[in-house]
């Protein structure tokens, strides 16, 4: 009992006081983060580097461009299959090498190399079916805030505000109803799904930033109260649940002063059991990073551990957020994920296997891509512009980009 205590009073003694930083600057957390105050009282926080205005054209020509980069890969004959099982070979175990995964995904971006690409992204309709989308979700948008990270004083201002997945089902609706070919039809689709998914993670990414800078420095050196930073912390959290979970949000505004808190706690308790659980796994354990990375080494390769998501729907096992010696492997395996999801809409199988696929695919790197805000903020704090950049890069969203240089 008394043990138990003394967890809890250490906890909540950590948070009280912050924990103020070694090591780090808080000169970027104060050029990106905007407060806005009323009555002298913290109500809203904003991330200046977050567009306001909402545009689908920088993922069209992303979208574009690497379609026709994969291609020209697949049609080179070289080891285009082996690259890709050998980049998903780091992220399996014996039980699941046999399990089909590598080779659907490899048919799934075989799929793309007979698409025409410009055929289809030139296609007057396809056009029309994105502008109808766009007009519709910049609405959408525009009343959640796009650049908004923390709103203090209401306990239900993203809950409330969740409302863009309608959107989505009127888009791909409109879209069923103007597209009569399977190539136009699907790849309109995905992107109509994967735009509004990558605008609604991008405020993910940039709050784990902020839970970085709440983490490893004091309230006061952020410019906070205690009890701001409290508030500041359940926005965060009270923003990531789900339009369903009416329950949810009906405990985060029960229990908004430390709602925040005990999610986050709960989240860096359940990050060291992962680890604990999983330690011989691993050639070494290095440093701590922050609340959710660490470094390790994992089969002779240095790497950064996430430990807050599982390497992926199957195992606990920490996932591999970095690769030191090979900083882009990250990146080009997220790359082939994201293509595989557009790929595996043509290969000829039954659609109950398509979303399991996909459900697979995406727990390889959906939530541990966003996790790394709070990365990509140690290395802006001790103002390490090449890890930085990697770590946006991997993030494989072209509406997140590094505008503070």
């Amino acid at each position: 009992m008394f043990k138990y205590l003394f967890t809890i009073c250490l906890t909540l003694l950590l948070f009280s006081v912050g924990i103020s930083a070694s090591e780090g600057t808080t000169e970027y957390f104060h050029k990106r983060f905007q407060f806005i105050k009323h009555n002298n009282k913290l109500i809203q926080v904003r991330d200046k580097s977050l567009e306001v205005k909402f545009s689908i054209a920088p993922y069209i020509k992303y979208i574009k461009d690497q379609l026709l980069a994969e291609q020209k890969l697949i049609r080179s004959k070289g080891a285009y299959e082996e690259e890709i099982r050998s980049l998903l070979d780091e992220h399996s175990t014996k039980l699941d090498k046999g399990s089909g995964h590598a080779d659907l995904l490899v048919e799934s971006l075989l799929e793309l190399e007979n698409l025409d690409i410009d055929y289809i992204f030139n296609h007057s309709e396809f056009k029309k079916v994105i502008h109808f989308y766009e007009s519709r979700i910049s609405d959408a948008l525009a009343k959640i805030g796009l650049n908004v990270v923390a709103t203090l004083n209401d306990p239900t201002f993203f809950y409330k505000r969740n409302t863009t997945y309608e959107v989505v089902k009127m888009g791909l609706n409109f879209a069923r109803k103007r597209l009569s070919t399977i190539p136009l039809l699907n790849t309109a689709s995905y992107v109509l799904v994967q735009v509004e998914k990558l605008i609604r993670e991008r405020r993910l990414f940039h709050q784990n930033m902020l839970l970085h800078y709440l983490e490893n420095f004091t309230a006061q050196e952020l410019n906070m109260t205690h009890d701001e930073a409290n508030f500041v912390y359940s926005s965060i959290y009270e923003s990531r649940i789900p339009w369903y979970a009416f329950w949810e949000s009906s405990a985060a505004k029960s229990n908004w002063p430390k709602y925040g808190v005990t999610r986050f706690f709960q989240n860096l308790r359940a990050g060291k059991s992962r680890l604990r659980m999983s330690r011989d796994y691993f050639d070494n354990i290095g440093d701590d990073i922050n609340y959710a990375f660490k470094y390790a080494t994992e089969k002779g390769n240095k790497v950064v551990l996430n430990l807050f998501d599982g390497r992926d729907s199957f195992r606990s096992l920490p996932s591999i957020a970095f690769y030191p010696d090979n900083p882009k492997k990250i990146m080009r395996l997220r790359l082939v994920l994201q293509l595989g999801e557009l790929g595996l809409s043509f290969v000829p199988i039954p659609q109950f296997i398509k979303d399991f696929a996909e459900s697979y695919m995406k727990s390889l790197y959906v939530r541990q891509k966003l996790t790394e805000g709070g990365l990509y903020a140690y290395y802006e704090s001790h103002e390490d512009k090449v890890m930085k950049n990697n770590i946006m890069l991997q993030n494989v969203n072209p509406f997140n980009t590094n505008s503070l240089k």
